[in-house]
């Protein structure tokens, strides 16, 4: 049982048990559930329009195939069940960008789509913030490619690919406004700690690019993969190029 459930699961037996020392406390329990449900109803319906919206947007690239088949149902299943206990606006449409993302020709066939819910799940507004604004920077300065990188090239090479990172400091001085620096330094560890973002250290002894004490971060193949199921695929990020046939 997850924390939410588990959360609500206290306040329903602690106002059941009211209730019944406290005749006079009973409506407070029926009013209880029936405000639960009504709120759980209205966060789904808000979710599954948003969802609607979205493959209106996509037309042609909505699988037709997977959305008459008995994925979808279990998938849309899944996320009206997180949908239903999220307080926040911005985390029930990125459930909805998920849902429509996941409905398309390009991902309909990809395996790995309960591990992506349960990232995206898992992840708050910020830290969606920080990974796209980390994403879009490198790929603007240092191209697609570089930020692609992964385990494909010969380790024994020579020329050894250099991977480009976003200085830590440089992600607290953008966000500082929205949030304590403490809290976004946070919000980094966590992002690493589910693989979403990988993170390069030059603290104490330790040089990298000639700077000690910082951190850095790229976004990982996770990453990458969850953008693309917000609809924030790094091909449609501009690049220094991009800027330049113009």
């Amino acid at each position: 049982m997850n924390k939410k459930k588990s959360v609500v699961s206290i306040i329903e037996s602690s106002l059941i048990s009211i209730a019944s020392s406290f005749p006079i406390a009973s409506s407070i329990a029926t009013g209880w559930s029936e405000y639960k449900n009504h709120k759980q109803a209205e966060r789904i319906e808000e979710t599954l329009k948003m969802f609607a919206e979205n493959l209106q947007k996509l037309n042609e690239e909505a699988d037709e195939k997977f959305l008459n088949s008995d994925q979808i149902k279990v998938l849309i299943e899944r996320t009206a069940n997180l949908a239903k206990d999220e307080l926040l606006s911005e985390k029930r449409k990125n459930l909805a960008d998920f849902l429509a993302n996941a409905s398309t020709k390009r991902f309909s066939q990809d395996n790995e789509k309960d591990m992506i819910l349960d990232t995206i799940h898992k992840i708050s507004p910020l830290q969606i913030t920080i990974l796209k604004a980390v994403t879009e920077g490198l790929v603007l300065k240092n191209g697609r490619k570089n930020v692609s990188l992964g385990t494909d090239y010969d380790p024994s090479a020579k020329n050894k690919p250099d991977f480009k990172y976003v200085l830590e400091y440089e992600i607290v001085q953008r966000y500082e406004r929205n949030s304590s620096k403490d809290n976004i330094e946070a919000c980094i560890d966590y992002m690493v700690s589910i693989g979403i973002v990988e993170l390069a250290s030059a603290r104490g002894w330790t040089t990298v690019g000639g700077k000690t004490g910082i951190r850095g971060v790229r976004p990982t193949k996770l990453g990458i993969k969850v953008l693309d199921y917000l609809g924030c695929s790094i091909e449609k990020m501009p690049t220094l190029e991009d800027y330049s046939k113009d």
